[in-house]
């Protein structure tokens, strides 16, 4: 019998949904928010899942998700070790602007939240330019407290703060997500990318998975405690399987 921990009794309720491409959970996760009160997804690297085992408030904001998206090729690799499952990479920077895209196409409102005051404004006015009209109709830094008062019900609110900060903004915030029925995005360092901040690799970069690697030579500071996480890659999976990980934890299936 594989003996689980304590902490990890609340594995099996940690469900991470997969899909064939990203425009397919895009559709899934707009159809499921029209019939709930608020909407909750997150993205998960590699790095985060070992902080989860670890910060059990951060594992509770993270089960609070409707769907977890994997991030990344660290917990692609992870999960293939483990249970010899290939999934996808659903990550927030090659997805979000799929979900501005397909609010701009439904008139669905739209927020930014996070980063400082100086990206978070160019990230909207870039997506101004982009469309050739007013797409984000509120915008604010995330080193100060959300003016719920600016935010529309039934908007779509992009959080990008890193984690496990906005993960656990979501969790502090849920009763007035729900009240005003927001499809919340936690997407990171998106905005550092909409507001060109940071420069994304070139595609034979990102063809040969190598990402991480351009973004921690760019930005060591900002990436170096991810990476550090990363290391334990290359037995993390194997000891989680002799935990019996492998047993508890689901995925949802979007076709």
């Amino acid at each position: 019998m594989d003996i689980i921990p304590a902490f990890d009794k609340s594995l099996p309720n940690l469900r991470f949904t997969d899909a064939p491409d990203q425009p397919s959970v895009v559709d899934y996760i707009f159809k499921q928010w029209s019939a709930k009160d608020a909407y909750v997804v997150h993205f998960m690297y590699y790095a985060s899942y070992i902080l989860m085992q670890h910060d059990p408030a951060f594992l509770q904001s993270m089960l609070l998700a409707n769907n977890i998206l994997i991030d990344g090729i660290g917990a692609q690799m992870y999960f293939k070790w483990l249970m010899n499952l290939k999934v996808n990479n659903l990550n927030g920077t090659d997805l979000s602007p799929l979900v501005i895209n397909y609010c701009v196409k439904s008139n669905i409102p739209l927020a930014f939240y996070g980063t400082t005051q100086e990206q978070i404004a160019r990230a909207a006015e870039k997506q101004d330019e982009q469309y050739g009209k007013k797409v984000v109709y509120y915008c604010q830094n995330g080193y100060s407290a959300l003016d719920w008062n600016a935010i529309q019900p039934e908007s779509v609110l992009i959080v990008g703060m890193g984690s496990p900060l906005q993960e656990n903004w979501v969790k502090n915030n849920i009763e007035t997500l729900k009240q005003k029925k927001i499809l919340v995005f936690t997407v990171g360092g998106f905005f550092d990318f909409a507001s060109g901040f940071y420069i994304r690799a070139p595609k034979w970069v990102r063809k040969l998975k190598l990402e991480w690697a351009w973004r921690t030579i760019l930005h060591p500071g900002r990436h170096y405690k991810k990476r550090l996480r990363d290391t334990t890659i290359i037995i993390k999976p194997f000891i989680d399987r002799l935990k019996g990980y492998h047993k508890i934890i689901n995925f949802l299936y979007i076709k």
